[in-house]
């Protein structure tokens, strides 16, 4: 048996867009002050989106890229992300082959701030801990009509982006052009790797939407809903598996005098599940006067997603005395082939290899909902007060269950009871990496698809449960006046209340690396620990070529031998993590700003802008459960009966003050040419899971012979928030005809940056003060170890960067050729701020999100009712943390190219005929772990093509 080797027309916007086409202008005063009309220039198809995104960033009066509601209804997204991605200085992350989370200038979503209709959303992009920044394929493309990426701030935007704040908008029903509008958009999805894992390779996308005007416009309805359906489909290997990731590289195998690098493990594993998205909006405004404007939105995703996986995994290689290696083959440095045998199936504790076969349920629910209201006076002509009141809760569940099944030599008495037990002896693999592509693998002694052999070994089930909940006030007052260079004033105060929480627990039972009788790592059931049938609840399927027993259904087969309800995820104090990792961080938050905002001449050159202060006070607390040592806490017992006295509730956490100044100029050198320059402080606080006061411990033996008491924590709520000083120098330059050409530097100070910290002090005095210092109370008869926790670095630094970006269309070119355009950006940023790397890397590493080089490029052609457009996206290498529970270890994302392209036809009856395709390359991801030009993840997820209609009345 075998591992096989692989190596790496005229659009009519959709939904809300329909109607509201020409009220980009409109929309686009939330991002801009009002700019003198400029000669109107008919275009039709992917051009009205590109023009109108480029008229919004003109307008704006901070530097800005915004992106309008036709271009997100025109380019093949299925979620804002990709469209914002297109941006200069913008980049995604790819989860489950989609676009999900947004970098910006080289930072992460940890220090992205979102809005959706300027109101700080929930988050729901929690897999392995509490996160703030926003999963973007929560919101479906259809139901925006604008976004912006604001690169610099003003005072009265909400506080949070230290790389930029994303802004979300919603459409005003009495800015459409007509009484009463219908838009329907029906797309059906093929996804061509699919059925190569047992996916249903089809899906579809639906989206309806309705506006309407009422008692004599008056009363606006919008109203909207998008549905999506779609296979999530991929094909993975990595040299990891659970906590053992990467390389051991501790043994000379070639004799040349230096360690090689021999893999810790590998998984081969196959994917399928379906993604199944809701997203409906609401929104209700009232304005019976010019003067009085009152508007109800409301806005509802709920995201489920399927993620079944199988594979084989091969653990334990990290342990290199419990096993021969044989007939290696040595390749830079790389263990690249070798023999694994297995000399001693009965070890414990995972001390030597084993090989398994694997099912897994990763599925996840994502459920948002937001609702705001806002009231707008307009009174004596020159003032304008706004009251504005909005709850946003996301809550994000993950399943986390895993099924491992290993070879047994059984034996059984008369009446076919099991009565001893034990690995099957004989097992061994032999291995052959493949760059960082897919590697081969075949295996003796162990047959993956034998009900006479296989059983199963151990069954987990991890339970997460995130909730986040954001309560807001806010009040905003604008005075027009004419005082010299200040147009007018503007003030405002903002108060919110934040809380994020999370519930984990574990089910165990057997032994990851094989049971025999008399051991069983772990039991949280109520019977007895033996190899368990699996009969009647699997299936034969292959990874890669290589056949082995996939579990069909893991509930059924866990209610089988546990009994219904017997296996749900539990607090345990033998799993003490499962108390400290649950707990709550809460944030209340009271802001206050004053801005003015200019409008003057320098010489002969307009000059419009703002300054202003926000000043931001912010009371974090943080709730969860201390280990403080046997005696010292007070009796609390656990899901399964025992009780302890080792642990206490802690709640607590500091109150800070941020003043935050910024400025924001532009110069108009003519009607064509501008110079942006703007210069703020920012802040953003750091990332929830950080933040969490918990504390867990556990017990060591030095060399001295001694037992040390090892205290580790998620984090601490005292940590300080980023914090960074920043400057933008833009220059534009936009054509008569249509397009622009623009540039922009920029600059940012970090102050300091969170990373992981493993104290161990040399001297035993030492470490016990260090204790003192931190209140951790010592048990008698122990001593103090080691202290694992998150601090503040001193290893802040700057940030920098350019960012060129061109759109022209040909209208100059004969014929058909008229309608060519191409709109493309070019990023370049570097940093001196570094992190910890972690298990993975012994040297720091760059900022994570942060990519060196970043280009988009897109080619549209409208030739009369046919519309087209191919775009290229390409981003460098970047650190990103891979979702580990408990850790936040870091690996290296390799470069990746990603193409889409779309062509439609409109008819005269208002029908759209659409084919669009994303990663028309099939460009897998490739992640590093540690060791350069060799595996560490790559995996593969299948071309995506839709066909569809769209019809609008």
């Amino acid at each position: 048996m075998s591992l096989s080797n692989k190596g790496k027309g005229v659009l009519r916007p959709t939904l809300l867009s329909a109607a509201i086409a020409a009220s980009v202008s409109t929309s686009v005063g939330a991002y801009a002050q009002e700019t003198e009309a400029l000669e109107e220039v008919t275009v039709t198809g992917i051009r009205t989106s590109v023009l109108g995104s480029l008229e919004a960033k003109r307008a704006a009066d901070v530097v800005a890229d915004v992106v309008d509601a036709g271009a997100l209804s025109s380019l093949p997204d299925q979620s804002i992300a990709d469209a914002l991605g297109r941006l200069p200085g913008v980049t995604t992350v790819r989860s489950n082959g989609q676009s999900s989370q947004l970098n910006i200038r080289g930072m992460n979503g940890d220090f992205l701030q979102t809005t959706l209709n300027g109101r700080e959303q929930a988050s729901t992009s929690g897999y392995t801990e509490s996160t703030r920044w926003i999963s973007f394929d929560q919101y479906p493309a259809e139901l925006i009509n604008q976004a912006a990426v604001y690169k610099s701030p003003k005072a009265s935007h909400i506080e949070g982006g230290v790389a930029g704040s994303v802004e979300l908008k919603t459409a005003n029903p009495l800015d459409a052009d007509k009484e009463h509008s219908f838009n329907a958009n029906v797309r059906m999805s093929f996804n061509d790797a699919a059925d190569e894992v047992g996916a249903d390779e089809f899906g579809q996308r639906v989206a309806l939407s309705y506006m309407g005007k009422f008692m004599d416009d008056k009363v606006g309805v919008a109203l909207g809903y998008s549905n999506l359906e779609q296979p999530n489909s991929f094909v993975k290997s990595r040299t990891g598996a659970d906590a053992q990731i990467g390389y051991e590289q501790g043994t000379d195998y070639d004799g040349d005098g230096s360690a090689d690098a021999l893999p810790r493990a590998f998984q081969w594993q196959s994917g399928n599940g379906i993604d199944t998205r809701n997203g409906y909006l609401a929104s209700v405004v009232f304005q019976p006067t010019d003067n009085f404007k009152a508007q109800l939105d409301y806005f509802k995703s709920e995201f489920e997603r399927s993620d079944t996986r199988h594979g084989i995994t091969v653990g334990g290689l990290g342990n290199t005395g419990a096993y021969t290696l044989s007939d290696t083959e040595v390749n830079s440095g790389v263990v690249t082939d070798g023999t694994v045998n297995i000399t001693d199936p009965k070890t414990i504790y995972d001390s030597s290899p084993w090989f398994e076969a694997r099912s897994e349920d990763q599925s996840t629910q994502a459920d948002s909902d937001s609702i705001g209201l806002n009231l707008d006076w307009n009174f004596g002509d020159r003032h304008t007060l706004a009251v504005d009141y909005s709850y946003s809760e996301g809550t994000k569940t993950r399943k986390d269950q895993i099924v491992s099944m290993h070879a047994y030599d059984l034996t059984t008495d008369g009446a076919g009871n099991l009565e001893t037990w034990e690995e099957a002896a004989g097992q061994s693999f032999v291995y052959s990496l493949n760059g960082d592509g897919i590697p081969s693998g075949a295996f003796a002694g162990v047959d993956f698809s034998d009900l006479d052999t296989m059983r199963l070994s151990r069954y987990e089930e991890y339970p997460h449960e995130y909730t986040d909940e954001v309560e807001a006030f806010k009040v905003d007052y604008k005075f027009d006046l004419e005082w010299g260079a200040i147009a007018s004033v503007e003030a405002g105060l903002r108060v919110s209340e934040r809380t994020f929480d999370a519930e984990r627990g574990a089910f165990l039972y057997g032994s990851r690396d094989g049971q025999f009788n008399g051991y069983c790592a772990d039991n949280l059931s109520d019977i007895d620990c033996m190899p368990q049938q699996l009969d009647g609840y699997v299936a034969v399927e292959s990874t890669n070529g290589l056949p082995q027993l996939v579990v069909t259904d893991m509930d059924a087969l866990a209610s089988s031998i546990f009994g219904a309800g017997n296996y749900e995820g539990k607090k345990v104090f033998s799993q003490d993590w499962t108390f400290v990792e649950s707990g709550a961080v809460s944030e209340e938050v009271s802001a206050y700003y004053l801005m003015a905002n200019i409008d003057t001449e320098i010489g002969n050159i307009p000059v419009t802008g703002n300054f202003g202060v926000r000043v931001v006070e912010t009371d974090v607390k943080s709730s969860g459960i201390q280990n403080v040592g046997a005696g010292n806490g007070i009796e609390i017992t656990d899901d399964v009966g025992v009780t302890s006295d080792s642990y206490d509730h802690v709640e607590y956490g500091p109150e800070y003050t941020d003043t935050l100044p910024s400025l924001n100029l532009t110069f108009e050198l003519s009607e064509q040419d501008y110079i942006r320059f703007a210069a703020a402080k920012v802040m953003g606080r750091p990332p929830v899971g950080q933040l969490k006061g918990g504390a867990g411990s556990w017990n060591s033996v030095n060399s001295g012979g001694d037992t040390e008491y090892n205290v580790w924590t998620k984090g601490s709520p005292y940590l300080d928030p980023f914090r960074a000083n920043q400057f933008d120098l833009a220059y534009e330059h936009y054509f008569e005809d249509g397009g622009a050409l623009t540039a922009a530097l920029f600059w940012k100070d970090i102050e300091s940056l969170v990373e992981k910290q493993y104290i161990y002090l040399y001297d035993q005095t030492d470490r016990s003060a260090l204790f003192e210092s931190l209140g951790i109370e010592i048990p008698v008869g122990l001593e103090a170890g080691a202290f694992e926790t998150f601090v503040n670095n001193d290893k802040g630094g700057y940030i920098r960067g350019i960012e060129l970006a061109g759109t022209k269309t040909f209208d100059q070119l004969p014929g058909v050729f008229s309608g060519l355009g191409m709109t493309a950006s070019y990023s370049y940023t570097e940093s001196e701020t570094e992190v910890n790397g972690g298990s993975l890397f012994s040297q720091n590493l760059p900022l994570p999100g942060l990519s060196e080089n970043v280009w988009s490029t897109t080619v549209f052609w409208d030739i009369g009712s046919f519309s087209s457009h191919l775009n290229v996206r390409y981003r460098d290498e970047f650190i990103l943390n891979m979702p580990i529970p408990g850790s936040f270890t870091p690996a290296e994302a390799q470069p990746y190219t990603t193409v889409d392209a779309q062509v439609s036809y409109a008819f005269d009856n208002g029908i759209d005929v659409i084919f669009s395709a994303n990663n028309l390359t099939d460009e897998a991801d490739v992640q590093s772990y540690g060791v350069d030009g060799s595996l560490g993840e790559y995996t593969e997820f299948g071309r995506q093509f839709y066909l569809g209609l769209n019809y609008s009345y």
